[in-house]
């Protein structure tokens, strides 16, 4: 019988990467970022401690281009990256992932093939070196979220060195809603988390929270006195919409309109304008956050307090549902073959999907305790999820309206009582000022 693609990913033979190898891809990531970015390292480690000892990077994830800035900052070691299992079905990454022997993940999923890599970079390899961004996708707010659940646990077992990366700026190079490169300024921090010997006095929960604390980053609250600015063309504030749906003077959803550096409220026509150093400038007699962050944290509370007040709370939504190919790797830069569609709807039971697949009747249900996010893998216009027992599915609403399906997934499992909780900071409480000042 022929092997499918999931089976081939799932047995990959994961070694480091050769030297000649990972020397032509430092010379590409120095070309294509490290200049254009003017990436700052900033470390307090020394890289010679860790000689011939197995080692593991933990970074926040800011961008696509963070695993070029992680290369830069852990001088002299051949990286193992953790990565995203789907991509892996893409054809225009199939020979750098060979080639970087990149260990695959399934997003927010018990994945064993990643342990099994893992296992064979730290424990069987010589100075084997693995890299990981536990938040699992790259922020959509340009703020890190929590790590997810089971990172704490993976540390701890393997007990190795382990150091922080925090990148700040690379955000702005690529945020969620408009990946295309802005290159400007970025710092990366590179210092000691872990030791073997603090791993031992440590269970997995302490380690998770320790890891969470000290990669958290906000790129607005870092650049709002550095003010380093980012080329953008004069559309800086394109498909901002696919993030910012609520209106925060009228409150209407799926009214933003975003083009050029602009976002406005079709309703009341309520906006803003967003520079080069990514600041929102209210129009006149505009009422609006003081940045992008603060925008999308309102949203979630405003999600979570109907969520409390209403028991009935839900949202449903029409869908075109796509799945990967069986034998064949997605061209084009895909990620999926639209094969159905259908009724999408969240509440507290869970994620339900009533609709086809590939041409029959097709139903599938994700209890709210199974699904704690959804991955929103390029930009902000369609997200997948392997919570359905391991399995791809990608859903593409008819509305710019994946931050929404973000935040109603994430706070029905939090309300719910699920085991993947915001930060102990976060203050949902309180709206952030509309109006900085």
């Amino acid at each position: 019988m022929k092997t499918t693609l999931n089976e081939k990913v799932k047995n990959l033979k994961i070694k480091k990467p050769s030297r000649p190898v990972w020397a032509v891809f430092k010379i590409l990531a120095n070309i294509l970022y490290y200049k254009k970015c003017k990436v700052e390292i900033q470390s307090s480690v020394d890289m010679s401690k860790y000689k011939g000892k197995p080692l593991i990077v933990v970074s926040n994830h800011a961008s696509r281009m963070d695993y070029a800035f992680v290369v830069f900052a852990v001088k002299g070691r051949r990286i193992n990256y953790i990565a995203a299992e789907n991509e892996f079905h893409r054809d225009h990454l199939q020979l750098v992932f060979k080639l970087a022997h990149v260990i695959p993940k399934k997003n927010f999923y018990p994945d064993m093939t990643t342990i099994r890599g893992c296992t064979k970079i730290l424990k069987k390899s010589k100075e084997g070196t693995i890299a990981l961004f536990p938040c699992g996708m790259s922020t959509a707010s340009g703020a890190q979220q929590p790590s997810m659940l089971g990172t704490g646990k993976l540390i701890k077992h393997f007990g190795a060195h382990v150091l922080g990366l925090r990148i700040h700026g690379g955000y702005f190079v690529s945020p969620k809603f408009d990946v295309k490169e802005r290159y400007g300024k970025v710092v990366v921090e590179v210092f000691e988390l872990f030791n073997p010997e603090q791993l031992k006095t440590l269970d997995e929960h302490q380690v998770q929270q320790i890891v969470d604390e000290a990669i958290y980053t906000d790129d607005y609250a870092w650049n709002k006195e550095l003010q380093h600015s980012y080329k953008c063309r004069g559309d800086v504030a394109h498909n901002l919409h696919q993030l910012l749906y609520k209106c925060p003077a009228c409150g209407t959803e799926m009214q933003m309109e975003a083009s050029d550096n602009t976002i406005v409220c079709k309703h009341c026509g309520n906006g803003a304008t967003l520079d080069n150093k990514y600041n929102l400038v209210p129009l006149p007699g505009s009422r609006i956050p003081a940045n992008i962050k603060e925008w999308c944290d309102n949203q979630r509370r405003d999600i979570r307090r109907k969520i409390l007040a209403d028991p009935n709370f839900a949202i449903e939504e029409h869908v075109q549902l796509g799945l990967m190919r069986d034998y064949k790797y997605m061209t084009k830069k895909k990620v999926a073959d639209i094969v159905g569609d259908g009724t999408l709807r969240m509440d507290k039971t869970g994620l339900t999907y009533t609709g086809t697949r590939n041409g029959q009747p097709w139903t599938v249900h994700i209890r709210s305790e199974n699904i704690n996010t959804i991955c929103l893998p390029v930009d902000a216009s369609f997200f997948y999820t392997y919570a359905a027992e391991g399995e791809f599915l990608q859903f593409v609403p008819d509305q710019f309206s994946c931050m929404r399906w973000t935040n109603v997934v994430e706070e029905f499992h939090r309300v719910n009582g699920g085991k993947w909780q915001n930060y102990p900071w976060f203050d949902y409480e309180n709206d952030s000022p509309l109006i900085e000042g």
